[in-house]
């Protein structure tokens, strides 16, 4: 079932593609962000490439702007989105920027296999197994087990593989994992992104949770005022959002920018 879900979603992805309709822009992360109408869209994780020791991750799409970090080298790049004709949007370790586009190249899995914008699937959550999933070396349940990922953790920059597998990344591992063991709870080519969001209305915390229900366990007290990432609308209610290292589901009336 979750097997052709995912094609669902792929074949909807290939449809919108092929209709050449302009997507509608994410929220912005700040003011300056998407301000102009035909962006190519989200890509998902991107690998950084042509330099000699690392990129500068900026603060503002220009050169000139601030070097929030220097990410080297080989360095995996999340959530990417073309800014314009020189600069890419993305997350490294926790902080939203931008990159010169010529210094990233789409993730290349240990296949060696480039992935095409339609195959970004989002992320996932782990079902349909008693305990853990196992994360792959390769799309093989004979290549070596890199991390048994828990029942209900959530994956990100999940990429179509094939029939039977997906790529994602499970903290600062990547790997491959079977599709039957994965559902899909946010993101992708036409999720409703949000990006970096600010904890607003509360006393002192937002409940950062296991699953998108004010019952579900809670995973984390986060501070009012804190800064959240990667966050994708889920339902009415909830996005899903990471902080501090941990994804989970936090109340849209919590988030603000």
């Amino acid at each position: 079932m979750k097997k052709i879900r995912l094609l669902i979603c792929l074949a909807l992805a290939a449809v919108l593609m092929a209709a050449a309709l302009p997507a509608a822009a994410p929220a912005q992360a700040a003011a300056y962000a998407y301000e102009y109408e035909d962006y190519t869209g989200l890509i998902g994780a991107m690998e950084i490439v042509n330099c000699q020791s690392y990129a500068s991750l900026r603060a503002r799409p220009d050169t000139s702007s601030t070097r929030l970090a220097r990410v080297p080298l080989g360095s995996i790049v999340t959530n990417c989105w073309y800014e314009d004709e020189r600069f890419t949007y993305c997350v490294y370790d926790g902080l939203e920027g931008y990159i010169l586009t010529s210094n990233l190249s789409f993730i290349a899995g240990p296949v060696g296999q480039e992935y095409a914008d339609e195959e970004y699937l989002g992320n996932m959550q782990i079902v349909n197994c008693k305990s853990y999933a196992s994360l792959r070396s390769f799309p093989d349940t004979k290549a070596d087990l890199i991390a048994r990922v828990p029942l209900g953790s959530i994956v990100t920059n999940v990429f179509y593989e094939d029939d039977r597998f997906c790529y994602c990344l499970y903290g600062d591992q990547e790997g491959f994992i079977l599709s039957d063991n994965l559902e899909w709870v946010s993101g992708g080519v036409n999720a409703d992104w949000l990006g970096e969001c600010v904890i607003v209305n509360c006393a002192s915390f937002a409940s950062l949770r296991e699953l998108p229900d004010t019952s579900s366990a809670r995973l984390a007290k986060v501070p009012l005022g804190s800064v959240v990432t990667d966050c994708y609308v889920v339902d009415e209610r909830f996005a899903c959002c990471t902080w501090d290292g941990i994804t989970g589901y936090i109340l849209l009336d919590n988030l603000g920018w």
